[in-house]
């Protein structure tokens, strides 16, 4: 059984997928920006939003993590207009890094 939270991580993913497929800021541009994952509070009222970024430079996803920081609001807008909830919870966004450590454990098996 899917918990009510989880069906709603996965739909404001989407919303926020579509968001940054068709008005990434323009920071970003020349990168690949991927909602990696949406973790919500059992009170929905915060998100945690994950961003995977390629190229994996950082000063790029310094860049880009600014950047969309500063259309938080825009972004939350955006959830609330795409997923029915009674209340749009707050925003957090990281820059999700699981990309460098499988980077990373391919390059260690390769040299097996």
């Amino acid at each position: 059984m899917i918990l009510r939270s989880e069906r709603l991580a996965k739909e404001i993913r989407h919303a926020v997928a579509e968001l940054l497929v068709h008005s990434a800021p323009e920071e970003c541009k020349g990168a690949m920006l991927t909602v990696s994952n949406v973790e919500l509070t059992k009170d929905l009222k915060e998100a945690r939003i994950f961003v995977s970024v390629y190229p994996p430079d950082e000063a790029l996803r310094k860049q880009c993590l600014n950047a969309l920081v500063a259309i938080r609001g825009r972004i939350r807008l955006e959830i609330g207009n795409k997923v029915i909830m009674r209340y749009v919870p707050k925003i957090k966004l990281f820059i999700d890094d699981s990309l460098d450590n499988v980077e990373i454990i391919n390059t260690l098996l390769r040299d097996i």
